[in-house]
């Protein structure tokens, strides 16, 4: 992405580490003893390109001390491998397949369903969102419940005809409004578009990062196409660079220069917040592929790599640790909610993490969903189902380290949604079995502008190859 603006000081640090007191709310309690809400997601973050998730470079200074200061969630699954599904995943805590969005992404909306913005506004909570993806912008149902939606994309991408805005300007945005809260207890979302390729951070954050001890192949062929199998997508290039490793590299820096503008953001918003204490949620949308299945820099199928995403809570009564339990994006409503001291939803898919961590418990075994288009998959604490493609699926279980392998189980998927066993063993656990049989109608948007459609277009959003 190309960036106007000067790369923040990425060695600065924020102010010393916050003390927490105990906060434990009950439902109902008064808007004046609630704790502001943040939510933080990146775009197209892959969690072990972060130091707290294993990375050996300091490029994420800023998130590894929210984890360092809160709770890091070892096996987080997205919603989607796509923006719009896996955000109406996040702000309504149903799989893609149970929300009006489905396995689309930028031309359906979210409808029917409450959303963690529509609660929060109904409990007296004052709401901005800031985001910086079109597939975020107006029309598609995510402005819904916030009293401020801002979803201006001045910069012209690399490559294509797409707009965007960048972490700085994005930053500024959401901090001009943070200094008018007085009082009342908010709730802001943030989206960042960084790292989302094209990776061209500015010239100030290059070079940061060199990482080492991948096996890669290359240099890579140039596409035509922004598949990413077997090559440089036609969007990702940068000049005449072609090793997958200087991609790689350019991804870590973006990461870094979105990373500053997070520690800004969190210093700013527990500013703002004062005595009441601000609990701060981040996660990705996605990951992104970097050679897993001769795929490059593009998250168009839900491999484990790009269905695997970080989540880091902070909040006041929650003790620092890393919590290896499996979690969701379906989880993200009712964790914030409950923090907050509000009920809820009726019929959400997801748990409210506050009482385990609390307590210390586990949580229960469940099945949860990542699904993109006619792709699927369903991980649980001991296995995972991938469908890829329209023609098959291949049921994973982990073994005794946790790592995922083929287990030879097909299945055939016919177009319209109907699957066929491939093999007499091959049968589908009752769990995946209904879901793969739910069909909550998508919605259309609203017809965009002509405008609006070609940026769809340039992002491959309206080709059914790349969705």
């Amino acid at each position: 992405m190309v960036v106007t603006r000067v790369c923040a000081a990425l060695a600065l640090l924020l102010a010393a580490t916050s003390c927490f007191v105990s906060y434990d709310p009950a439902p109902g309690a008064p808007t004046a003893d609630r704790p502001a809400v943040v939510l933080i997601t990146v775009d197209t973050l892959r969690a072990d390109h972060l130091g707290a998730y294993g990375l050996a470079l300091p490029a994420s200074p800023q998130i590894d001390r929210l984890a360092a200061e809160g709770v890091l969630f070892e096996r987080a699954v997205a919603g989607s491998s796509a923006t719009a599904p896996s955000h109406a995943t996040i702000l309504t805590s149903r799989f893609a397949r149970e929300h009006s969005i489905g396995f689309r992404n930028g031309d359906t909306r979210l409808e029917g369903a409450p959303t963690l913005a529509t609660r929060f506004q109904d409990a007296g909570y004052a709401t901005a969102a800031f985001v910086s993806n079109v597939v975020l912008s107006r029309g598609r149902g995510f402005e819904t419940g916030f009293d401020v939606y801002d979803d201006e994309a001045p910069e012209h991408e690399l490559n294509r005809e797409v707009h965007e805005r960048v972490a700085a300007q994005t930053t500024a945005a959401a901090l001009a409004w943070l200094a008018t809260r007085h009082g009342q207890p908010f709730f802001l979302w943030v989206h960042y578009q960084d790292p989302h390729g094209p990776y061209a951070p500015p010239p100030e954050c290059r070079s940061r990062s060199h990482l080492e001890g991948r096996a890669w192949r290359g240099p890579l062929p140039v596409l035509t196409d922004n598949s990413g199998i077997g090559g440089i997508p036609a969007y990702q290039v940068l000049g005449d660079l072609r090793h997958p490793s200087v991609y790689e590299d350019r991804y870590v820096d973006e990461i870094s220069y979105a990373d500053a503008s997070i520690g800004q953001l969190i210093e700013a918003a527990d500013r703002a917040a004062g005595t009441r204490r601000t609990v701060v949620l981040l996660t990705a949308d996605h990951g992104e592929s970097f050679g897993e299945d001769d795929q490059y820099f593009v998250h168009r199928m839900t491999t484990p790599d790009v269905a695997h995403v970080p989540m880091v809570l902070r909040a006041p009564g929650l003790a620092p640790r890393r919590y290896p339990d499996l979690v969701h994006h379906v989880d993200v409503l009712p964790t914030l909610l409950e923090l907050a001291g509000i009920p809820a939803p009726a019929n959400v898919s997801g748990l409210a993490l506050g009482p385990a961590l609390r307590a210390g418990t586990a949580l229960p075994e469940r099945f949860v969903f990542t699904d993109i288009g006619a792709e699927l998959s369903a991980y649980t604490q001991t296995g995972f189902l991938r469908v890829r493609g329209v023609a098959a699926a291949w049921l994973q279980r982990a073994d005794a380290h946790g790592a995922l392998a083929p287990s030879g189980v097909r299945y055939t998927w016919d177009g319209s949604g109907t699957w066929s066993e491939i093999g007499a063993q091959a049968v589908l656990p009752p769990q995946v079995d209904r879901y793969l049989r739910t069909a909550v109608p998508m919605h259309a948007a609203a017809a965009p502008s002509d405008p609006a459609i070609e940026r769809l277009r340039a992002l491959g959003y309206l080709e059914a190859a790349n969705r």
